[in-house]
């Protein structure tokens, strides 16, 4: 599934364990283009950064998504389609 959104936020070069192995990621917010209001929280694997500026479209492809039990908050592992 893909999601394409404007990107709001970027934290780039991160790093984290995931089944066992280290990899960098890039932590970013996008909104939906069809609804602005609702953002979507996304780790973008096996990237250290995005040549994508906040304020611009990006179109991400997500490998899985991760639900917080506690807060009910969904978050996205993707990797950046080019």
């Amino acid at each position: 599934m893909k999601r394409t959104g404007t990107l709001l936020a970027k934290e780039a070069g991160l790093r984290a364990f995931i089944a066992g192995e280290e990899r960098p990621y890039v932590r970013c917010v996008i909104a939906d283009p069809a609804d602005p209001t609702r953002h979507f929280e996304c780790r973008v694997l096996d990237e250290s950064d995005l040549p994508v500026a906040v304020g611009e479209p990006i179109t991400l492809e997500i490998i899985r998504a991760i639900t917080d039990r506690r807060s009910g908050q969904v978050r996205f592992d993707c990797h950046w389609v080019r």
